[in-house]
């Protein structure tokens, strides 16, 4: 069982240290404690909203992968983004479970895990799971523990 909730807290609470502190220092903006320009106040909200977007598509989820009765891999995950979550999960036969693939994007700070299942007609691919709450060896022991799966 791989289960990244150590590290999908952590996340969570980085991306709300950091969003807080920038809301309070645009919030304080506006009450003249300190001299802010224009430029400054929409700087500051361009960012805001730009991190939580990242944060929202960066794929930045809790995912918890398991063995279920010894006859299917069992994947549950939800996006850790605090507004609209999604619990999501799916369940493929040991037997039929082909491959996965760990997939890196901009410029490594956002990673998926994608899963392959045989199909009747070939090979089905799974949506992505995202990754990137999860630490380089969290990465390294799923991908270890899938392995072995696919050897079956």
């Amino acid at each position: 069982m791989i289960v990244n909730q150590k590290e999908s807290a952590r996340a969570l609470m980085i991306f709300s240290g950091i969003w807080a502190g920038l809301v309070i220092v645009f919030a304080l903006s506006f009450f003249e404690l300190f001299y802010s320009p224009m430029w400054l106040r929409i700087g500051l909200a361009v960012v805001i909203g730009l991190i939580a977007l990242f944060f929202y598509i960066g794929g930045y989820c809790y995912v918890h992968v398991e063995v279920e009765n010894n006859a299917n891999l069992m994947v549950k995950y939800y996006n850790l983004f605090p507004v609209g979550r999604k619990f999501k999960a799916f369940r493929i036969p040991l037997q039929n479970f082909h491959h996965h693939e760990i997939r890196f994007g901009a410029a490594g700070m956002v990673s998926k895990l994608v899963l392959f299942q045989r199909m009747q007609g070939g090979v089905a691919k799974y949506p992505p799971v995202g990754l990137s709450a999860m630490g380089k060896t969290g990465r390294e022991k799923l991908s270890a523990f899938l392995r072995k799966l696919e050897k079956r």
